[in-house]
């Protein structure tokens, strides 16, 4: 892969298998598999894993979407490029909780009526729980309601930039509407302005590479920074300037793919969690719902609680990756090329 950042790649395994740990370790307390770990204890802070990994997911996407946009020559390239890359897990998932939901009484459809069925059908289809106050049917979609928002807004602000019609004062008001709508958003919404982190790490890297030395004493800056990140988190008096901030040192490193931490993310085993890790990060509350089920109808036959988690540990972690990967080649790989090979086709004979 040409100029393939691997570090990146497997912060995002690292990303998404912190948020896997993160849900089983919260359903592991409220199924009574393990009592809630005491805020005095170091292990408290798996509490941050699951908030923390998707704000850096955010960085990410803030970064890489900044960079793909810039490089598509039509808006309508770039809409294709991520309906592609989101929709296909996301649809199938979908389609599943809305067939199967009804019939078991998951959550908030049990009893349903067909109207508000076909409502939050279609609200859940659309992305819109997460971003606005909605009954959500996958519990981790709703960051990509955020991300929906996102890609919009960058759209806008790319819209704006290439019109060669407009005025300059006509674009200095739509961008100032622009600017003033992030703002809203993220008056609603302060996740969002991680976003603004992954941006501002787009448009400042070359300034980074120059000034950039492979200093000793750096080695460690990355673990060092993702840690700070955490107590930030833990401490709960700070600002979200800090996080902010954390986050975009952190980057750091990572974009220039050095020190220890990016030693690390770039072995086999954490570049292959990266390249499954939308897959994970999206299947794994689904094989986590039946487990629930499971482990507790058999809990007389396992003797005690320990055990019951680690089993309900191991098999959702387990499970998680599989599923995943079957996801990512059949899914995310053959159903995408295939769907982007129709499109292209359409597209050619429009032409």
């Amino acid at each position: 892969m040409k100029n393939a950042n691997y570090t990146l790649m497997g912060l995002r395994g690292l990303l998404a298998l912190s948020v896997v740990i993160y849900h089983i370790y919260v359903s592991a307390v409220l199924e009574g598999y393990i009592p809630e770990i005491p805020k005095e204890n170091f292990l408290y802070l798996i509490n941050y894993a699951g908030p923390i990994s998707v704000n850096l997911f955010f960085v990410i996407s803030g970064y890489l979407i900044t960079q793909s946009l810039l490089n598509k020559r039509t808006f309508g390239e770039f809409a294709a490029n991520r309906f592609l890359r989101i929709y296909p897990v996301f649809f199938v998932i979908h389609l599943i909780i809305f067939m199967v939901g009804p019939v078991i009484g998951y959550k908030w459809m049990d009893g349903i009526g067909a109207g508000e069925y076909l409502i939050q059908f279609f609200s859940n289809a659309l992305l819109l729980p997460g971003m606005f106050p909605l009954p959500i049917a996958q519990i981790v979609a709703w960051s990509l309601s955020y991300e929906l928002f996102f890609y919009i807004i960058a759209g806008m602000f790319w819209l704006i930039s290439r019109n060669s019609k407009l005025p300059k004062a006509g674009k200095g008001l739509l961008y100032a509407l622009m600017v003033a709508a992030v703002a809203v958003i993220i008056y609603y919404r302060k996740d969002f302005s991680f976003f603004a982190v992954g941006v501002a790490l787009y448009f400042g890297q070359n300034g980074i590479k120059k000034r950039w030395k492979p200093i000793k004493w750096c080695y460690f800056n990355g673990v060092i920074l993702l840690a700070a990140i955490y107590i930030s988190y833990y401490a709960m008096a700070f600002p979200i300037a800090v996080a902010l901030v954390l986050s975009f040192l952190l980057f750091i490193p990572v974009i220039m793919e050095y020190g220890f931490l990016s030693l690390f993310l770039r072995t086999g085993w954490m570049r292959y969690l990266g390249t499954i890790s939308f897959s994970l990060y999206m299947w794994h509350t689904m094989v986590m719902f039946p487990l629930k089920i499971i482990v507790p109808n058999i809990g007389g036959l396992l003797g005690t609680n320990a055990l019951a988690f680690s089993i309900y540990a191991l098999l959702s972690l387990g499970i998680a990756l599989l599923l995943s990967h079957v996801s990512y080649q059949y899914i995310e790989v053959r159903l995408t090329n295939a769907l982007k090979s129709k499109w292209s086709k359409k597209r050619a004979s429009s032409i």
